[in-house]
């Protein structure tokens, strides 16, 4: 066996698609969930996993959240060219780091705004009477529900936002008491949430 072939099949990996808004890439004892969509007609691949899980015994367990760059280095390109071989254009999405983070603007969530407006309009709340705001959060490529007034509509709320954002894997829950708008919050973000629902008291 000659040596590149030994390292493919030591590097053995898999990448499917289990749902909407999902890729999973597996290689050895390690998975990666990924956040996939479609925009224009471009397949885009954000280059920062949701979830991630390693086997051990006959089980898997989950990992902690951090994501080497020389990790993404291998993983991504693999990935991309995978989609790719499958007909479809592919870009990946990467969040910005440092200062750039902070200046982040994506006028793309005011459009998404709309929609969820419409989905939660559609699931039988009404603005200003069930909520009080829906607010866009930048930095992590989001929205922030604020206001609600009743604790029984935040799971369905919650509910109706993952199935308009299927590739939004992020989400928080939290509860404020004395604010300009007290009461229940929920936020659905695609990066991995640092900002958005601050002082949260679940994480999905």
């Amino acid at each position: 066996m000659s040596i590149l072939a030994a390292l493919r099949r030591k590097w053995n990996y898999s990448v499917e698609s289990p749902s909407a808004g999902r890729l999973v890439y597996r290689e050895g004892n390690r998975e990666y969930t990924f956040p996939v969509y479609e925009e224009n007609g471009v397949l885009v691949l954000v280059g920062v996993p949701s979830e991630q899980r390693i086997h051990f015994f006959f089980n898997w367990y989950w990992h902690p959240r951090d994501f080497p760059a020389l990790t993404g280095a291998r993983i991504l390109p693999r990935i991309a060219e995978h989609l790719r071989e499958n007909g479809a254009p592919v870009k990946v999405l990467d969040r910005s780091h440092g200062i750039s983070r902070e200046l982040q603007f994506h006028p793309e969530l005011f459009e998404h705004r709309g929609l969820a407006s419409e989905l939660l309009e559609t699931a039988g709340y009404t603005w200003l009477s069930d909520y009080s705001s829906i607010d866009l959060v930048h930095e992590d490529y989001g929205l922030e529900i604020g206001g609600i007034r009743s604790e029984a509509d935040v799971r369905p709320i919650l509910l109706a936002l993952q199935r308009g954002f299927p590739h939004w894997h992020h989400s928080h829950i939290a509860h404020y008491e004395r604010s300009r708008e007290p009461g229940w919050t929920v936020a659905i973000c695609m990066f991995p949430p640092e900002s958005c629902a601050s002082g949260s008291v679940d994480e999905h």
